[in-house]
Formats: structure tokens, sequence, C-alpha cells
């Protein structure tokens, strides 16, 4: 009986961490799902720009939960496609002013993209001249 009690007392125990855990791992999840959509719209936009020979650029806000793409049309840019980030994340700092364009070449600029889940961890996507895209951490 006093195994019985025993073994009951540390499931609980287990149980009770885990549901201390799940929301982080929930956030680091849905954060780690923000990075890869961010960085393949990066590349979507750099392949669209070389492939239409005209300037792609995204436009991204701090505190902002989600960015827009444009297509430049003569001197102007046209919202081209919206998107919102996974629940709870949002983007904590942006280089370059928040605007990333891509050159009909495929440059960009130097810039730090960093997002933010709401229980504190942050990713980074660092963007070069060159147009390469890395997610650092």
């Amino acid at each position: 009986m006093v195994e019985l009690l025993v073994v009951m007392g540390l499931a609980g125990i287990v149980a009770g961490g885990s549901v201390l855990i799940a929301p982080r791992i929930d956030g680091a999840i849905r954060l780690e799902t923000a990075v890869h959509l961010l960085a393949a719209d990066l590349r979507q936009a750099r392949t669209l720009a070389v492939a239409s020979a005209r300037r792609i650029r995204l436009v991204l806000r701090e505190g902002g939960v989600g960015y827009v793409r444009q297509a430049s049309e003569g001197s102007a840019y046209l919202i081209d496609q919206t998107r919102l980030l996974p629940v709870g994340v949002a983007i904590a700092r942006v280089g370059s002013g928040g605007t990333l364009t891509f050159s009909p070449l495929g440059n960009g600029e130097n810039a730090t993209i960093v997002l933010e889940h709401r229980s504190g961890i942050q990713r980074a996507l660092v963007i070069n001249q060159r147009g390469r895209i890395r997610i650092g951490k």
C-alpha cells in the first residue's frame, strides 16, 4: 500500500512538471514555425525578384504579428501577399527600418530580424547584402 502511494505521488509530480513545461514547449514550436515560415517567404521574395526582374520587398514592423510582401510596379509598390505569424509570436526587432528589399539581381540588405514568443524566447534571422538568409540562435 505504501509503495502504491509513493508511485502515485511520483506520478503526480511528473504530471505537474509537464503541465508547467508544456506552454514553453508550445511556444518554442510556434516560434520555430514562425522563423522557418519567414525564412521561406524571404527566399521566395528573392527568387521572385530575380524571376520577374523587379524589386520585391517584405515590410515588417516591430511589435507586429505579421508582414506584407510588396512588388514594384513602376515607381510604386503593390501588396502582393499578407502573412500572419503563429499565435503568440511577434516581431521583436527589425533592421533596415523594417523594409527588406530584394533587387532583380537577388541582392538584399544587411538586416537582422528577431522574432519573440510571448513566453520570452527569441530566434533571429540574418540577411546579408547578397540576399543570403540564415537562421540564427
